[in-house]
């Protein structure tokens, strides 16, 4: 037996607090924003359970007049205020069913767009989180898989409400002329609310475990088919791997799937035992009142209907409660996702004389979560305004988790990072952000216009002057020069079929005339020139003191010969900063890591 078939979960055990908390927080948003349609759900459901009546009560009538007088005027008064009726309440909900499609569609928009947003804006740190990343997709499945969305949500609203009034409309009729139906609607009832209830039982428990396994899929199935990964596959053979790891995924998700279908059809088929047993019941009872002539044709017909009515409704009250506790649970996992509480510290302190940066790190240790092992351990170091500083080091000594701290993409566990002699986390974070422009070796250009991707951020703030400038600086401008729409060429074609595809040495660029823009007080450089050819990567040498001017700079490269247009150069080791001075002091530095890093590159170039 797989594992997850071990996996339980009941309603009970997730608790009614969190379906509660899901309905007051879906609805709390839909009365804010639109409250057209709350109102538009509460006209449906009075007329919803309306309907029934018009059909039940008229139509003993007729029957009756059929069976005695027999009055042609009164039967066809009786016939056209049945489908006057219908007609009427037919035309309002279609009318009241449209709006309510406009206001789901809106809604959908709305709550993606949120979760959208939720994604970029949360915590860095919780976005490289594995149990973050399957609450996001818990969120997503959550909300389209098995609720449905808002449309989902409203729909089982509208038909639980809808049912309770119908409910108490025919439970009064059954009850004055037959009470003994009542027993007979209750037992159907509770057997088929019980095979509802299991069946409910198989789609929460495919739900708690099927994200884990949708992830597997997903990459699969989307992010291994990328062109990224194309030049991989061919050049090692990976195809056959790959084909037997979507295997795999496929096997784990058919396993799901085939458990919940096989629980979910015996069920389905106790419901349907129960239901046939329930109108057996009732028409065997009335039949036999109306043959030894205790009920009239009209009151067989009307209790008839009312019986089955009485049934469907309580039964589709226990059924859509059910399905809404189900739904409400689901998409409960989006609120957890919207809801999730940020660790980043927000300051209120204001910056003081921002053109002139003094950053400090006194006694800063960190380990990323959910690791035990430290990355940094009490790294002091002092950067002065307008201080070049060059760091290096071997793989892994931490040089980019540096820089992260710097930006608070992860907070220290230890020790504290000073701006101008404060706590950095004692400033509004978007305010302390502006200080920084950097370019991180794993940057990101995205498939928009070439202006837009160096805007980004600053797009409110459009200058024409410093863009040009940007381009210039960056390496740029030779590029624009050739494409005939210029700066507001798309990047890639994903969305123009005339988009360039950008070399990798055009795309640093891109990102390196990005943080030029900004025009923040500390530029931050990590391997800047990894994608450029020699003559390109010489230039952004030559030219580093136009580039970051008078700012405080901090430059990350493995090619150490970059290190002589700094002023200072700290030297990472040992989760430490082990050397810290200038190239010449260090380069004469005996049995020194960076004398030794120096010389085994310097031997190539000579």
């Amino acid at each position: 037996m797989p594992n997850f078939l071990r996996y339980r979960l009941s309603i009970t055990e997730r608790g009614v607090i969190s379906v509660l908390k899901a309905f007051k927080y879906f609805y709390s948003e839909a009365w804010r924003e639109k409250p057209g349609y709350v109102v538009c759900i509460f006209m449906s459901i009075l007329l919803c359970s309306a309907q029934p009546f018009v059909s039940l009560i008229l139509s003993k009538y007729i029957l009756e007049e059929l069976a005695t007088a027999k009055r042609p005027e009164v039967l066809v008064t009786l016939a056209l205020s049945v489908v006057i009726a219908n007609f009427v309440i037919m035309v309002l909900l279609h009318f009241l069913k449209c709006r309510i499609a406009v206001y789901d569609h809106w809604f959908d928009n709305y709550f993606y767009n949120k979760i959208g947003l939720k994604s970029m804006t949360m915590d860095y740190s919780l976005t490289e989180e594995p149990d973050v990343l399957n609450q996001r997709r818990k969120a997503c499945d959550g909300m389209a898989w098995y609720s449905g969305g808002i449309k989902g949500l409203s729909d089982c609203v509208q038909k639980l409400f809808s049912f309770i009034l119908t409910f108490m409309g025919v439970v009064a009729i059954v009850a004055v002329k037959t009470p003994v139906l009542l027993v007979v609607a209750v037992f159907a009832v509770i057997g088929g609310s019980f095979a509802v209830w299991q069946t409910n039982k198989c789609y929460l428990i495919e739900f708690e475990v099927f994200p884990k396994t949708n992830r597997a899929f997903g990459y699969m199935t989307r992010d291994v088919l990328k062109p990224r990964c194309a030049k991989s596959i061919r050049l090692y053979k990976a195809a056959k791997m790959m084909r037997e790891q979507f295997e795999k995924t496929m096997n784990k998700c058919s396993d799901t799937f085939k458990y919940t279908a096989l629980k979910i059809g015996r069920w389905n088929c106790v419901g349907s035992v129960v239901n046939f047993l329930k109108n057996l019941c009732i028409y065997g009872y009335l039949g036999y009142k109306l043959v030894t002539g205790k009920i009239s044709i009209g009151d067989f017909t009307l209790l008839s209907g009312s019986a089955n009515t009485l049934k469907d409704s309580l039964q589709g009250v226990l059924n859509q409660f059910q399905d809404l506790a189900k739904k409400l649970k689901f998409m409960n996992e989006y609120v957890k996702y919207i809801e999730m509480k940020d660790t980043t510290m927000a300051g209120s302190a204001a910056i003081e004389d921002r053109n002139n940066p003094v950053i400090e790190f006194k006694d800063v240790s960190f380990k990323y979560p959910s690791s035990t092992d430290w990355v940094l351990k009490d790294v002091n170091i002092k950067i002065p305004a307008g201080q070049h500083l060059s760091i290096v080091g071997l793989n892994g000594a931490g040089k980019t988790t540096f820089i992260k701290l710097l930006c608070r993409l992860y907070e220290a566990d230890k020790g504290e990072i000073l701006l101008n002699g404060k706590n950095i986390k004692e400033y509004p974070y978007d305010e302390y952000i502006k200080e920084l422009s950097v370019v991180f070796q794993d940057f990101k250009v995205f498939a928009m216009s070439v202006k837009d991707n160096i805007l980004l951020g600053d797009s409110e703030r459009e200058d024409k002057e410093a863009l040009q400038n940007a381009y210039e600086l960056g390496g740029l401008k030779s590029l624009l020069d050739t494409l005939p729409k210029g700066e507001d060429t798309q990047v890639y074609k994903i969305f123009d079929m005339e988009g360039i595809v950008p070399s990798g040495g055009e795309l640093q660029k891109m990102a390196i005339a990005r943080a030029l823009y900004k025009d923040a007080p500390v530029v931050v450089l990590d391997e800047p020139t990894a994608a450029l050819d020699p003559v390109a990567e010489y230039e952004v040498y030559r030219r580093f003191n136009d580039l970051v001017g008078g700012k405080t700079a901090i430059f990350i490269s493995h090619r150490l010969s970059s290190c002589k247009f700094s002023d200072v150069i700290a030297v990472f080791a040992d989760k430490t900063i082990k050397e810290y001075g200038t190239h010449d002091e260090l380069v004469n530095q005996k049995d020194g890591l960076y004398r030794e890093m120096f010389t085994a590159q310097a031997q190539y170039y000579a």
